[in-house]
């Protein structure tokens, strides 16, 4: 069956389709919407889950899929056969997660059902933000050391990639002014810091300790406000983003925005529990769902006129869909200009220069690997 390149204004295949197996958490971050979520809460049903893969694998329409948007998907009772039905299709497999219930055990059945990466939220790196998590009857000791212990058996033994994931809040009034207080990593000597006790957890008594040395170098080009990218090891990075008001993008805030660009849709698209699609993972509430799997294809969605619409308006640097406007917008004229300029900005032009930097292998996180790390990577290979 020949695959199409192109579904209209978007090229195949997106990088990313969010696979939201379920809605539940075991977490209460004060960071995320879970507990302003108002939509229904449960499983996604697995003839479903294998129906959305038989097609994006069959039309080739995502090439990663990432069991997660919102909730924690180690709670989904089928996810090893999830992730192994995916992988069997030959796509790429991604789990976000929080990492309380990553044990030795569930990382070995991971891998053998094929997982490609793991994305763990560590998000709070010490103790006093780690109460941030609402992560009852676990203390960070606890948490850390499991932590700990996950990325050293990957370093160990290889088979699959690990990205521990880290949050700064930086100009935390300015682009959280609902969540003034919450702070982590605010500076770039924080986040230099906290990356760099962490590197210390991790490495210290392995293989690779000797890296730290050339590591804390390439932590002086870490910034706190854009996202970085720190390879430890050819199994283990640190990635670091910008804490941003996600909890509120499905609340009118005021003033919508009217222009702006956003490359959503084309990037990544999901799929919620229930079967509803929506237009990006940052829709908690499914507000762009533009229909349910049960009653349409992924490709039927994807060329409708809502996605499309959407595109060609983001593409004018125009912003249509009500969701969209509310994400961008903010609670005054002045504050949504900003965000309005600086959409386009970052998506336009920031963005795009760091990636083709990372591309070129310019930046701290994309070096080459020693000399010792390539013989050991060709061993494992």
């Amino acid at each position: 069956m020949r695959t199409p390149s192109e579904i209209g204004r978007i090229k195949l295949p997106i990088q990313r389709l969010h696979l939201e197996v379920t809605s539940h958490c075991n977490f209460a971050c004060e960071f995320c919407p879970d507990s302003k979520m108002e939509r229904g809460r449960g499983f996604m049903d697995f003839a479903l889950l294998r129906r959305i893969l038989d097609e994006t694998a069959e039309k080739g329409l995502a090439s990663t899929v990432l069991f997660h948007l919102m909730g924690e998907p180690l709670l989904y009772p089928q996810l090893f056969d999830a992730v192994a039905y995916a992988s069997n299709k030959g796509l790429e497999t991604i789990v976000t997660t929080n990492g309380a219930l990553l044990t030795e055990e569930v990382l070995d059945d991971l891998r053998a059902a094929g997982l490609t990466k793991i994305i763990l939220s560590l998000q709070t790196p010490d103790e006093k933000s780690f109460e941030m998590r609402g992560a009852k009857g676990l203390e960070f000791t606890t948490y850390s050391e499991q932590v700990r212990g996950i990325a050293r058996k990957v370093m160990r033994e290889g088979g699959i990639s690990l990205e521990l994931s880290f949050l700064s809040s930086p100009l935390r009034k300015l682009i959280l002014p609902v969540m003034a207080d919450v702070s982590i990593a605010d500076t770039t000597g924080s986040l230099r810091k906290f990356l760099s006790v962490w590197a210390d957890n991790v490495l210290k008594g392995t293989e690779f300790e000797g890296e730290l040395v050339g590591l804390r170098r390439r932590l002086r080009r870490v910034r706190s406000f854009k996202q970085n990218t720190v390879q430890l090891t050819p199994d283990l990075t640190f990635t670091t983003r910008v804490m941003g008001d996600w909890s509120e993008h499905s609340i009118d805030k005021g003033v919508r925005a009217r222009v702006g660009y956003c490359p959503g849709i084309r990037e990544n698209f999901g799929v919620l529990w229930n079967g509803d699609i929506v237009f990006c993972c940052v829709d908690y509430e499914g507000r762009t769902s533009v229909g349910n799997i049960k009653d349409m294809t992924l490709e039927d969605a994807l060329a409708g006129p809502a996605m499309q619409g959407a595109i060609a308006a983001f593409d004018k640097l125009r912003i249509v869909h009500p969701h969209c406007q509310r994400c961008i917008g903010d609670k005054n004229h002045l504050n949504t200009l900003v965000r309005q300029v600086g959409s386009i900005v970052y998506f336009k032009g920031v963005k795009k220069f760091f990636k083709k930097k990372e591309a070129d292998g310019k930046v701290c996180g994309e070096r080459p690997l020693s000399t010792r790390s390539r013989v050991q990577e060709k061993e494992r290979l």
